[in-house]
């Protein structure tokens, strides 16, 4: 018989040990991934004068050396991508706009005129990612802070 968690319990727990501050960049190369969810977010500009939507996609890692190296059973990373809209609030097909989306949609064969396509239709689909490294921008990072990035997204 399963037990029921209790989140009371949980919250009173006493913990003995420290957590990490800090996490291991995802390491730099091209990595077999499947698109695991997409969600859509609104953001605003620090000074509020610009505002619009992203999509961002997460892609878990399938790839042992992965794994390994980051010590995990599961490896993530998130692809923000910021959405080029219309005046009216679609999303702009016009030339040259949405360009990572198209090759997102490219590299998962889901970028064909007529066909419908919808952002849900990424989930289960499987690319290559290629993530790099950049320092931490935030005030205060350490010289040592890197990010990982998804700089790219390609057919698997």
């Amino acid at each position: 018989m399963a037990s029921k968690f209790d989140a009371q319990t949980f919250l009173s727990t006493t913990f003995n040990e420290s957590n990490s501050t800090k996490r291991a960049p995802v390491p730099a190369g091209e990595w077999t991934s499947l698109i695991e969810k997409v969600n859509v977010r609104s953001w605003q500009s620090k000074d509020g004068t610009k505002s619009g939507l992203a999509l961002d996609v997460t892609h878990n890692l399938d790839d042992a050396a992965v794994k390994q190296a980051m010590e995990r059973d599961k490896v993530t990373i998130t692809q923000g991508i910021m959405l080029d809209l219309t005046a009216n609030g679609t999303l702009d097909m016009g030339k040259g706009k949405n360009v990572q989306l198209g090759r997102l949609r490219e590299a998962t064969g889901l970028n064909v005129a007529g066909q419908p396509f919808s952002f849900p239709m990424f989930e289960g689909k499987v690319v290559k990612v290629k993530v790099s490294h950049k320092p931490d921008p935030r005030e205060g990072a350490a010289p040592d802070d890197i990010l990982d990035n998804v700089d790219g997204v390609v057919r698997a």
